[in-house]
């Protein structure tokens, strides 16, 4: 069996292809919170007062 033809037939393999369909949906979920994180960026400018001590 020739290499090429090894590659083939392990890419119409059934687990391989449900490897690479989950493979391709996790990426595209990172792609997708990726681009929303971008969108909502909150301001930080949060200045804290120390409260005062009940002496």
């Amino acid at each position: 069996m020739k290499k090429d033809s090894f590659i083939l037939e392990l890419l119409k393999s059934g687990p391989v292809r449900l490897l690479l369909i989950i493979a391709a949906l996790i990426l595209l979920g990172i792609a997708i919170s990726n681009h929303h994180k971008a969108k909502v960026k909150m301001k930080e400018d949060v200045l804290y007062v120390v409260p005062k001590p009940n002496d």
